[in-house]
């Protein structure tokens, strides 16, 4: 019986804890206002050169390549949001 109460009490404060952790983590970024969401690619020089392709041959008005790298080791993805106006 004692052990049911020790395992109830650290999965409360497990359920507790974690709750803390997702109220003090940062919101997600928002889009850029006005861009589109084009594609996701681990090669930023693929990205800037398929966002100047889309604004020479008239696609969108100019783009942006956003990197993100999730973790001080994680991966690097290039975000590429364009814009037309």
């Amino acid at each position: 019986m004692r052990g049911r109460k020790w395992a109830t009490l650290v999965l409360a404060m497990a359920l507790a804890l974690g709750g803390l952790v997702g109220i003090g983590a940062a919101p997600a970024a928002a889009d850029p206002e006005g861009g589109t969401l084009r594609g996701v690619y681990s090669d930023g020089q693929f990205c800037r050169s398929y966002g100047n392709e889309g604004v020479q041959t008239g696609l969108w008005s100019w783009y942006y390549c956003e990197n993100r790298q999730y973790g001080p080791t994680g991966p690097s993805f290039y975000f590429l949001w364009t814009f037309t106006y």
